[in-house]
């Protein structure tokens, strides 16, 4: 009898192994992981040891019919939790995290354009589920109860601990691991900071439980001993880091020193043929909501394709979509630093400080700072970060006057009337900075509305969907709101002593791949050209210059600092200069993907194309993945610990002491 109750118990085992590892298998294949490799049968090993921690657990329940219901609900849960990052990650370019409460609400207010982005192959995750209850159903008498004995026990708990051992192996036996693997194994495991990577390395599952443990057990493998690079005798660009140096000499905080230590020891970057190009000048930088190339045609936008007749225009910018789009990549174009993958920057940390945001660096140059978006706070703290960051003065759709109903997903505000009544105030002072992020064209397009519908004559003729004919009606509308502000500036007579800088928040994801492909010139298949965008740095008075360096929103600011010669220091920044001779002239993605001019290399499968004849060893990938690496969890540890108001607080008391310590030393 013991030994056909042990026999009954194993096999649940491995059947209800057999259906989760399934579950796995397709998932991989729908996002194109690699399936005979190691991560599958790491993957294959933790099936095994959930289906048997759930054997054990149920071996105490009598009821049959109770049993067979937790492993439905089980395997339910499992199947659902994988199609639904399948298809977060096809929607919004990242895996859904524990700690990413924004993701939820991105995808609960766009509910029929999310399903619809699904592609047909994410529903045969569905299949192992299907054939598991089809199973349960035919086998009446299947799933016994078991007698646990003390052999089972044994035998069981043995399976366990050697199936354990072989798992933590696969973490770090070398011929199990890819030497050019953005995060190995041995540090993924335990901090999953890098949700693409980890996914692949581990499956939806264990990544789930992987992902709730960092939420709450949170660990950080800190960097120590980095490389310092020396000031050069030549060095135009300095500076005095003497009381910085004495703040980290007595930081006590190990997160906080190691950023010390890391944002001291970067080189600076020098003064370059640019610098100083746009000094004394205003600026006007605007984030133009869902705007990707399909702007680029001159027949329906014709006031985008004027500015471009005097401006420098990369062809291969770059909007890689993070935990919230739109949130982050304004953060990442305000401060230089990459946003959380994890969760929502702007919002889960509006009231840090940044005294390095571009809005601090042009205040500290006198000019008037001021910020605008034509719709309220309801996805964006925008009211708080802003002003954290440094904006003299946020002004929203209701302070502006724009009428608008924010529960209504389908009408947007105009543009065209932000732009007039944004421009009539920060104008009025002189130089101005102004941050403007525009929202006309934001999905949904499945539905008539006010600007959706305005323009669709234009696109009468066309055999475009209607979706995609509402979206470029709302397009034509944000043209419209260009055109304005040159007129007014013109109007003004400031138009020749204003740039104005023009970049996409992200493609129009609320687009089936099929609309976007069926306008633009590119493949947006091929590798992340999805992601392409527009980004354009406008003067009147500008000779056009393309250029093909690869980009992104992360260069912007210390792009502008240099070209308007202001008061900065390049160390505190993730980008780079456009313009120096040291440019990287890569670009790196939401997952820490990235692409340059010889090759392109995909952190989720650890793969890389070539796009030359030229070829990177080993060791300089890997070179290249520490900085990368190294960028990203440096910017993680600056946001969760707001280092940056820390930072200006201590080195501002040290030099209030020095001055103190002067007043009394001439009363003496």
């Amino acid at each position: 009898m013991k030994k056909y109750y042990s026999r009954d118990f194993l096999l649940e085992i491995i059947i209800f192994t057999a259906f989760i590892f399934g579950v796995e298998v397709i998932f991989r294949a729908v996002e194109c992981f690699t399936i005979f490799d190691w991560a599958t049968f790491r993957i294959f090993l933790s099936a095994f040891f959930i289906a048997t921690i759930i054997e054990i657990i149920l071996s105490f329940i009598k009821k049959n019919k109770v049993k067979k219901t937790i492993r439905i609900i089980v395997l339910l849960l499992i199947t659902i939790y994988a199609w639904v990052q399948a298809g977060f990650n096809n929607f919004l370019g990242v895996y859904i995290s524990a700690g990413t409460s924004s993701q939820f609400g991105a995808v609960t207010s766009y509910v029929k354009e999310f399903l619809v982005s699904y592609k047909i192959e994410y529903y045969f995750i569905y299949m192992p589920f299907i054939l598991y209850l089809i199973y349960v159903l035919k086998n009446n008498n299947f799933s016994h109860q078991v007698k646990y004995t003390y052999q089972n026990r044994l035998g069981i708990f043995s399976i366990m601990i050697i199936t354990t051992i072989i798992y933590f192996l696969t973490l770090y036996i070398p011929f199990m691991q890819n030497p050019i693997q953005m995060v190995l194994n041995k540090y993924l495991f335990f901090s999953p900071t890098n949700s693409s990577v980890a996914v692949n390395q581990f499956g939806s599952t264990v990544y789930a439980f992987l992902d709730i443990k960092q939420l709450f057990f949170p660990v950080y493998f800190l960097d120590s001993g980095f490389e310092h690079t020396e000031s050069d005798e030549n060095d135009i660009r300095v500076f005095d880091d003497t009381l910085w140096k004495e703040v980290t000499k007595e930081e006590t905080d190990p997160t906080k020193k190691t950023l010390d230590q890391y944002f001291l020891s970067r080189k600076i970057a020098q003064p370059n043929e640019y610098t100083g190009y746009f000094e004394g000048k205003n600026v006007i930088v605007i984030m133009l909501e869902s705007v990707n190339n399909i702007i680029l045609n001159s027949e329906y936008y014709p006031n985008f394709s004027k500015i471009l007749e005097h401006s420098w225009y990369w062809e291969n910018n770059y909007s890689p979509r993070n935990a919230c789009a739109t949130g982050d990549n304004e953060f990442s174009g305000m401060t230089s630093i990459y946003a959380l993958n994890t969760s929502c920057t702007s919002n889960v940390y509006p009231n840090n400080e940044y005294f390095t945001s571009i809005f601090n660096v042009f205040k500290n140059s006198q000019y008037t700072v001021t910020s605008y978006h034509d719709l309220d706070s309801t996805y964006y703290a925008r009211d708080i970060f802003h002003k954290a960051m440094g904006s003299m003065a946020y002004y929203d759709g209701n302070d502006l006057g724009i009428s608008f109903d924010s529960s209504n997903c389908l009408e947007w505000p105009s543009d065209v009337e932000f732009v007039e009544k944004a421009s009539a105030i920060f104008t009025q002072n002189t130089p101005f900075m102004a941050w403007l992020t525009t929202v006309t064209p934001h999905q949904p397009y499945d539905g008539p509305s006010t600007y959706g519908d305005k323009y669709l004559s234009l696109f009468e003729d066309t055999n475009y969907s209607m979706e995609l004919k509402r979206y470029m009606s709302k397009l034509k509308v944000t043209d419209d709101a260009l055109g304005a502000l040159i007129n007014s500036l013109e109007q003004k007579g400031i138009l020749q002593d204003t740039v104005i800088v023009l970049y996409g928040d992200h493609y129009p994801y609320g687009l089936v791949d099929s609309d976007v492909a069926s306008v633009v010139d590119y493949d947006i298949h091929d590798f992340y050209e999805i992601e392409r965008t527009p980004f354009v740095i406008y003067n009147s008075e500008l000779e056009p210059v393309t250029f093909s360096s690869k980009t992104s929103y992360i260069n912007i600011l210390p792009t502008l600092a240099n070209l308007f010669n202001l008061d900065y220091d390049p160390r505190f920044y993730f980008g780079e200069d456009l313009f120096s001779p040291d440019f990287s002239n890569r670009v790196v993605f939401a997952d820490s993907s990235w692409e340059d001019n010889i090759a392109r290399y995909d952190a989720r499968s650890g793969l890389v194309t070539y796009l030359t004849n030229q070829r990177y060893t080993t060791l300089e990938i890997q070179k290249i993945n520490q900085e990368i690496n190294q960028k990203k969890q440096m910017s993680k540890l600056a946001i969760t610990s707001n280092y940056f108001a820390d930072l200006e607080s201590k080195i501002n008391a040290k030099k209030n002491t020095l001055n103190e310590n002067d007043i009394n030393e001439e009363k003496n």
